[in-house]
């Protein structure tokens, strides 16, 4: 699954000596520990490369609507913080720390350059972000994996409310049908931001749209990561949560999940559960040798990739989930709506029914028509 080299104990790794650009050895620090990298002219490690300077993009003044009858807000029923997604666990896992210190050629890492300009549309700044993200991303994951490695793939067409702008799989894995294990979207920060969930109603329920609209491509390709990416942050969702959380939580549920459809509920997601990261500004950066270490975009997406692989990580949760065919009936397991989640309205209410024949988790099919 990794290159071969065998992580090396922690406090080794921070004893090692070894030289950097013009023999500087820098030290960064994460909190109760520190780790030393090394950059030589020819050399540096995925630590450093994926901490440089992003894309800076003015925002969006101008948004188009787009119709949908696959995307309601109020399938979205509980986001939770992803409190473990964060540099310490990531530098926890010994093949990981192993693979962000260990030395890389810098001919097999490009470095695409910096984008600052004013995006007018959304494929604009998909094409950007697939530039610059999508190339580093990509060598960083070849560099990380053994073959085939893991790749993102951006969109081809116009702008689509069921379509994802990136998709993540092997190069044994492209087909028409999806299966993805991983995928993107790009929102303006008009339309989503990180600080929408505790504003007003209407900015409520444009945050959860956002994340309903991911809802709907993470059950499309059966896969459980996903991010969000605007023109100043990032966010990455760990989607379905599982069994623990579910059994914890469904007491307080009018209904527990059966289904004569499927042997285990292991692998099938709590239908509107996601486990949401803290905003990380795509301006954050690593290049200041004196300053503390932090997520930044790069490194983000890097460790969200790699908890999708064959096998999942120690500690985290694999990237496939089932969710079947609409005869399933998986969206069954569900636990109660968060209370800041806004109602949907009667109108709301009746449009959904006539479109897929039902409204909520927990309501029967009424017409023949149902989405997953």
């Amino acid at each position: 699954m990794y290159p071969s080299a065998r992580p090396r104990a922690m406090h080794a790794l921070a004893q090692t000596a070894l030289p950097s650009l013009s023999q500087i050895t820098t030290s960064i620090n994460t909190g109760p520990s520190q780790y030393s990298y090394t950059i030589s002219t020819k050399k540096t490690t995925l630590l450093r490369y994926l901490g440089l300077l992003n894309p800076a993009p003015n925002k969006m003044k101008r948004i188009g609507d787009l119709p949908s009858n696959k995307i309601w807000f109020f399938d979205v029923r509980n986001v939770r913080c992803w409190s473990s997604f964060k540099l310490e666990t990531m530098l926890g896992v010994p093949e990981l720390r192993s693979l962000l210190l260990r030395e890389v050629l810098c001919d097999e890492l490009p470095t695409p350059p910096p984008v600052t300009y004013k995006p007018a549309t959304e494929q604009h700044l998909r094409l950007a972000y697939r530039d610059y993200y999508g190339v580093k991303l990509n060598a960083a994951l070849k560099s990380s994996m053994t073959q085939p490695a893991l790749q993102m793939y951006s969109r081809h067409g116009g702008a689509s409310l069921t379509t994802p702008d990136f998709t993540s799989c092997t190069s044994h894995e492209l087909s028409p049908a999806g299966n993805n294990r991983v995928v993107g979207l790009i929102l303006p920060n008009l339309q989503w931001k990180t600080e929408m969930r505790v504003g007003d109603s209407n900015e409520r329920i444009k945050y959860l749209h956002g994340l309903a609209r991911l809802q709907h491509l993470l059950r499309e390709n059966n896969c459980r990561y996903g991010f969000i990416i605007t023109e100043i942050e990032l966010v990455c969702v760990r989607y379905g949560g599982n069994d623990t959380i579910y059994d914890a939580e469904r007491e307080q549920a009018q209904t527990k999940f059966s289904s004569s459809h499927v042997t285990s509920s292991h692998h099938i997601p709590i239908f509107g559960f996601f486990e949401v990261t803290d905003s990380i500004p795509l301006r954050d950066n690593n290049t200041n040798p004196y300053g503390p270490l932090t997520m930044t975009a790069g490194l983000a997406l890097w460790y969200l990739h790699m908890q999708a692989q064959d096998q999942a990580l120690p500690g985290h949760e694999h990237w496939q989930i089932q969710v079947g065919t609409s005869a399933a009936m998986t969206r069954h397991k569900y636990v109660p709506t968060d209370p800041w989640v806004p109602k949907h309205s009667k109108v709301q209410g009746r449009v959904t029914t006539r479109l897929r024949g039902w409204v909520m988790a927990e309501d029967k099919v009424c017409q023949r028509l149902e989405a997953r």
